[in-house]
């Protein structure tokens, strides 16, 4: 019998910890709490069952979510964050992106968001093939993915990518020379049923480029389509 998706939420307004932690309970989740970074951290460390997620406010008690999040990603570990935040501006979003955030929902978020969330990144962690594979390897440029194994290389220096870099990635090269609406992806890769306005995918794509392009100003294979979205080239003419 496949256990329960174990789930952590870091949250010191206690009464919030609570209501998230009822309503991802309803939804059949296994879920701890901790009230600082410090706790978060050693909760990871330690949780049997392991954690799965990690829902993840950004204004802490001494240790800031982003400092966790950076830990959590230092450490080696490419467990789903979602981070919580009422901060509204794009650097604070991007600053997030830049810690390993996969998601980030604004406060105050609706909690059938964040359950739709929650399930899109444990439902995509769950779908990795066993270590070892090779059957997804992919090719493209000087860049070297294994869809199977979750790694990545361009050239011969490996590549660290969160679940959702991941994830976007895929979806680019199953959709390759197509042009894919922010909105799509916001639906197809985030599992936001009502995709709103936000500079997301723009963050994410920018990492992507960062990573896989030989120049990241001037992209081959990352494309933007003004007006309409992003298009996937895996062999630039």
């Amino acid at each position: 019998m496949t256990s329960m998706p174990h789930i952590l939420v870091v949250e010191d307004e206690s009464h919030l910890a609570i209501g998230i932690k009822f309503n991802l309970e309803q939804e059949g989740f296994r879920v701890s709490v901790a009230g600082d970074g410090q706790a978060a951290l050693q909760t990871i460390a330690a949780a049997d069952p392991p954690i799965d997620l990690v829902v993840l406010d950004i204004m802490l008690p001494g240790m800031s979510g982003y400092a966790v999040c950076e830990a959590i990603r230092e450490d080696g570990n490419t467990l789903p964050i979602v981070m919580l935040t009422a901060r509204i501006l794009v650097e604070d979003r991007i600053r997030g992106f830049d810690a390993g955030a996969d998601v980030y929902l604004q406060k105050p978020f609706d909690l059938d968001e964040l359950i739709s969330v929650v399930r899109s990144l444990l439902s995509r962690r769950g779908r990795r093939s066993p270590q070892g594979e090779d059957q997804g390897l992919f090719r493209f440029g000087s860049n070297t993915v294994n869809f199977d194994t979750w790694e990545a290389q361009h050239g011969d220096t490996p590549i660290r990518l969160t679940n959702l870099e991941m994830a976007l990635l895929k979806y680019l090269v199953e959709h390759e020379g197509s042009v894919i609406s922010r909105r799509e992806l916001l639906e197809r890769v985030w599992g936001m049923a009502h995709a709103p306005a936000t500079r997301t995918v723009d963050t994410f794509i920018f990492n992507l480029r960062k990573s896989f392009e030989d120049d990241p100003s001037t992209p081959v294979h990352f494309l933007s389509v003004r007006g309409r979205g992003y298009r996937f080239v895996a062999k630039p003419e």
